[in-house]
């Protein structure tokens, strides 16, 4: 726990004050870390050309790979990035009324809304206090009523092959979206969530246990089963071998290890190695694997990996 509470970085540290000691987000010692969060790598450099009145430094489309502001935005936001920055309010404001797309967030204009995209936007700006704003709300309704779903009720997405197959992102990030903004007029929505996720986990395969953070333009097992964890969703049996081998991951220390590079476009300083351990990899697997652990039999977890 110690290494993971580590003062010189703020940004994760009132993240994993929330997250895994359940504090308060209005407690003074969650208060006092995140207000430090965005004056110090990988958040800084994110957000070293966002300018007060939420405009951005530089001629790079939104939504350009993985330079654009609209993405630095959003990784900002899951780096730990404090949402009472003025600065990412005026962003997230220009945002919703910028952004292209009807209703749904699109790529470009006059492109079709993405799902996946949709819902990464809805996560970040959740974290960021948006849930009531009417485009917000649009969004929302889009993806219950409109958005492509597959027979069993889940979201489509594009094989590689162009053929369309169930999307693993847009559940994972809708559902985490829903939980931070706590819409109980939702509840149907959130609970397709909650099944298209345990779906995803069930079928996932060895992919999905590669792990990353921040996760943009995929999900992993690690940030699936938290958001279940967070969401507070009861243990269903198809996800416990998933749980399983995440918790095999571990490595010594209680610590598991980067195994996906962040994308050379994302102009971050301090950038992660794989390989190495993440604090917020371990953040995310730990989540999910102590309030999951003891419905579904798995061993103790600390200090060391189970043999």
């Amino acid at each position: 726990m110690k290494w993971l509470l580590d003062p010189s970085r703020p940004n994760l540290h009132w993240q994993v004050l929330t997250d895994l000691i359940h504090r308060p987000p209005d407690s003074p010692a969650v208060v006092r870390a995140r207000g430090g969060a965005n004056a110090v790598d990988p958040v800084a450099s994110l957000l070293e050309d966002l300018l007060p009145d939420g405009s951005w430094v530089g001629d790079a489309g939104l939504w350009e790979r993985f330079s654009g502001p609209g993405w630095r935005l959003l990784t900002a936001v899951q780096w730990g990035a404090d949402p009472t920055d003025p600065r990412l309010h005026a962003a997230s404001l220009r945002l919703l009324e910028e952004a292209p797309g009807d209703g749904a967030f699109a790529l470009s204009e006059g492109e079709d809304g993405v799902p996946w995209l949709t819902t990464r936007v809805l996560q970040a700006l959740a974290r960021l206090g948006w849930c009531r704003h009417s485009r917000f709300r649009e969004a929302l309704a889009w993806l219950d009523e409109a958005a492509p779903r597959t027979a069993d009720g889940g979201w489509k997405g594009s094989g590689g092959d162009g053929e369309s197959v169930a999307c693993e992102i847009t559940p994972v990030a809708l559902l985490d979206a829903l939980t931070v903004c706590g819409d109980a007029n939702r509840a149907a929505l959130r609970e397709r969530a909650v099944r298209a996720v345990f779906s995803t986990v069930a079928a996932a395969g060895a992919e999905f246990f590669l792990l990353g953070h921040p996760n943009i333009d995929r999900t992993d097992a690690a940030e699936a089963l938290s958001v279940l964890a967070r969401a507070g969703a009861a243990l269903d049996p198809e996800i416990v071998a998933a749980l399983s081998r995440l918790q095999g991951l571990q490595g010594d220390g209680g610590r598991w290890p980067r195994g996906v590079e962040v994308p050379e476009s994302l102009p971050v300083g301090g950038r992660p190695q794989t390989g190495e351990p993440s604090k917020w990899i371990t953040l995310a697997a730990a989540t999910a694997i102590l309030h999951y652990a003891a419905d579904a039999g798995l061993p103790r977890m600390f200090p060391q990996r189970p043999t």
